[in-house]
């Protein structure tokens, strides 16, 4: 056996003893360099199990600190999340008074104090059903309007809608002689963009056609008359989608796209209705939506089911003046 502070053999007669040390000094020599070495480290410890305690302790407590810093962030997020969903969430459709227009706003108090820090506009969606009145309109409106539907005569204009600039508008028609005619970037009965969708001709009702204008101080100019890749019969309805954004306009009919063409000339405007000599149409309803900025898009496709629309054909809902937030469609 050697001793563990010489490392030279132990003697016959101290094994008896000691099988560790050779001698009483070396084994005191040994215990008081050990004891210098963890004092030099930081600290004179009674065990191995101490020493371990005290090299541990602090890798513990940094691991819980960041741990409790994870835990902040994560609820923070949720958090965030939450009252986003809150202010983007409608609470349902909002009654409106027979004749009278509302914005989509919401009447929660939590909500508008976490849209007070949400550095987006108030978007507008607005849907008149014209058993509501023409309360709301500029222009001439004929007295034997009836059947809770707008007949086209003279131009007539959606008052809210004049001092709009982007939007997507919407609406439900049928023509009952000729074609059916309606008008974006309004700013006035003299200034404004047209636009007609006119019956095909012969017997399989083929070659129905678009024509778009524009009215700059009450004079017209720089009409064009397409084909469109649909027909169009008298008598029944259509719905017709009209995405009006900067310089560029997109018409759809029951979700099919019939034409694009871009303008600069009008830059603000609202929507109407007219009709030349010898048209008529019906319009059942018409809805407008300005779009979305990024947060209400981002939310809108994650948080929100799709919004069913009005039916294409047959009888307009009963439910009369309402309002309905949906993601724009592009």
């Amino acid at each position: 056996m050697r001793c563990l502070y010489c490392r030279k053999q132990i003697g016959a007669i101290r094994r008896v003893v000691d099988r560790e040390f050779c001698s009483s000094e070396h084994r005191r020599r040994f215990h008081t360099s050990s004891a210098r070495a963890l004092r030099d480290a930081g600290e004179l410890l009674s065990d191995y199990d101490d020493y371990l305690a005290v090299v541990e302790q602090p890798r513990k407590a940094a691991a819980a600190k960041s741990g409790t810093k994870f835990s902040i962030a994560t609820a923070a997020v949720i958090g965030l999340v939450l009252g986003l969903s809150l202010w983007i969430v409608p609470s349902g459709p909002v009654p409106m008074p027979t004749g009278q227009l509302q914005y989509s706003l919401r009447s929660n108090a939590f909500s508008q104090r976490i849209r007070s820090f949400i550095p987006e506009t108030t978007k507008i969606n607005l849907k008149h059903d014209f058993r509501m009145g023409f309360g709301e309109w500029l222009g001439t409106i004929r007295q034997n309007e009836v059947g809770g539907a707008l007949r086209t005569s003279g131009l007539r204009l959606w008052k809210p809608t004049l001092r709009l600039t982007d939007y997507q508008l919407e609406f439900q028609a049928s023509i009952e002689r000729k074609a059916l005619g309606w008008a974006f970037r309004a700013g006035d009965l003299q200034n404004y963009y047209g636009t007609k969708l006119s019956l095909g001709g012969g017997p399989d009702g083929s070659r129905s056609e678009i024509e778009r204008f524009v009215v700059l101080g009450g004079r017209e100019a720089s009409r064009v008359r397409l084909p469109i890749p649909v027909s169009i019969r008298p008598e029944t309805l259509y719905r017709v989608r009209m995405r009006v954004k900067g310089d560029q306009f997109v018409t759809s009919l029951d979700g099919q796209v019939i034409d694009t063409w871009r303008d600069r000339r009008l830059r603000t405007g609202g929507v109407g209705f007219f009709a030349e000599r010898g048209e008529q149409a019906s319009v059942r309803w018409v809805s407008l939506s300005e779009p979305d900025g990024l947060l209400s898009r981002i939310f809108a496709g994650l948080l929100l089911p799709p919004v069913p629309g009005m039916p294409m054909g047959g009888k307009v809902p009963a439910a009369v003046g309402f309002i309905t937030m949906s993601p724009i469609v592009d």
